[in-house]
């Protein structure tokens, strides 16, 4: 299995846990010897198999559930796998909770050498890294205050200033952008960049498909702990989101049949607005259109149902994101006062003369509550924009601007210092 062409390597990897009904059952099978079973099996992650090299970045999609979290937690050495083997090259540095691995009675400075020590680095190591961890977090003199006073966001500042600060050859995140300002998360963004170009190899767990299509390079869709995709980003969130555009609302392939013992997810999944189909047309045509020019005019049309009008009214936002999660632009039926009445519809967006200059776009469609806050469904496009120019302008949008040059124009008189 081993070979130096890879940083990490999975090869048939399961977790699985014994869940007893009551402490009774847990004795008596201890007390037995064995002999007496008073737990069942959970098999939480089932045959597992991937191999990453360096400067590549995998993502994990799937519902609550799935098996994204224990992958991780098992790669991380938190948690030993039942069966299968991994092998990782190098130093490994991961965040897989808000928090985890701090003692919320000691400083932020504390936790940072705790920390550090228990990577395998040394105090006098941790100090050469201090000033650029606290300058990444931007935590002032918060700092050297318990962790147990820090709120949800200064805590995911904290951890992952700590986890890219020991400059590691595997990263391995769990969801953490989830918490944390727009700011924060671009310089996250940012230094996960940089850890591509640097030759890294990076494991990222989200929820946001958009996230993994951006930032990673391949892409593992888990099912009820098994492998359903894997491929290329775009190829395996493609997957994930067919099989929810197929099943939510459907009573089949919900949360219910696939997880029946949890609380509460008998009534998931069932009965809620979604979106059945989205695309791209040049405007007033039937023409897909996902390759435009500076100035070509589209429109998105948005299929949707919704099997509750009177008592779950919905809105639809869209937007325009560019590779590096810069938001070019933001639109909503909410925010237009646009209703979207009965049980199903097809809206449309027209976008005419569109002013963007060259790049690739994602183009988000979210189905969402009345507020426009609550988000149902986030789907996937099936392709990202791209905008070809053919002129020399630089920028994110071509501005409507002309030239003259004038004579009859004095010089302006300089102004008064006071």
């Amino acid at each position: 299995m081993s070979s130096n062409e890879y940083s990490l390597e999975v090869e048939g990897l399961s977790k699985s846990y014994r869940m007893y009904q009551s402490p009774f059952r847990r004795i008596t099978e201890v007390l037995s010897g064995g002999r007496i079973k008073g737990h069942q099996e959970f098999t939480a992650l089932s045959d597992v198999n991937f191999k990453m090299k360096p400067g590549t970045s995998l993502g994990l999609c799937g519902a609550n559930g799935a098996g994204k979290s224990t992958l991780l937690k098992v790669l991380a050495g938190t948690t030993a796998p039942s069966a299968g083997r991994y092998r990782m090259k190098g130093r490994v540095a991961s965040l897989l909770e808000l928090g985890a691995g701090f003692h919320l009675d000691f400083t932020g400075r504390a936790n940072i050498f705790m920390n550090g020590i228990m990577m395998g680095y040394s105090r006098r190591e941790m100090e050469g890294k201090m000033d650029e961890i606290i300058e990444f977090a931007e935590l002032g003199s918060y700092i050297d205050e318990p962790v147990r006073t820090y709120s949800s966001g200064m805590g995911l500042r904290l951890g992952f200033s700590v986890a890219v600060a020991v400059d590691p050859d595997i990263l391995i995140i769990d969801e953490v952008f989830a918490v944390g300002d727009m700011y924060f998360q671009k310089k996250c963004v940012d230094r996960i960049y940089d850890f591509k170009r640097r030759g890294k190899t990076i494991l990222f767990c989200s929820h946001s498909l958009y996230d993994i299509r951006q930032m990673c390079d391949d892409a593992i869709w888990l099912k009820n702990g098994n492998v359903a995709a894997i491929g290329n980003s775009v190829f395996a969130t493609n997957e994930y989101t067919s099989f929810q555009r197929d099943h939510i609302g459907t009573g089949s392939g919900t949360l219910s049949d696939e997880y029946p013992d949890i609380p509460g997810s008998e009534t998931r999944g069932k009965q809620l607005p979604r979106i059945v189909d989205a695309r791209m047309y040049l405007i007033g045509t039937d023409v897909e259109a996902y390759e435009i020019r500076p100035g070509d005019s589209i429109e998105l049309r948005v299929w949707w149902e919704n099997p509750d009008p009177k008592g779950t009214p919905i809105n639809i936002g869209t937007g325009l994101l560019r590779q590096d999660m810069t938001t070019c632009a933001g639109m909503g039926t909410h925010l237009d006062g646009v209703k979207l009445e009965g049980p199903k519809g097809c809206t449309v967006l027209q976008m005419p003369d569109m002013r963007l200059l060259a790049g690739q776009f994602l183009v988000p469609v979210l189905m969402m509550d009345g507020e426009g806050v609550h988000k149902y469904q986030e789907y996937l496009m099936p392709e990202n924009l791209v905008v070809r120019n053919e002129t020399k302008e630089l920028g994110l949008f071509r501005m409507n601007h002309t030239w003259e040059h004038r004579h009859d124009l004095p010089v302006p008189a300089p102004k008064a210092v006071i």
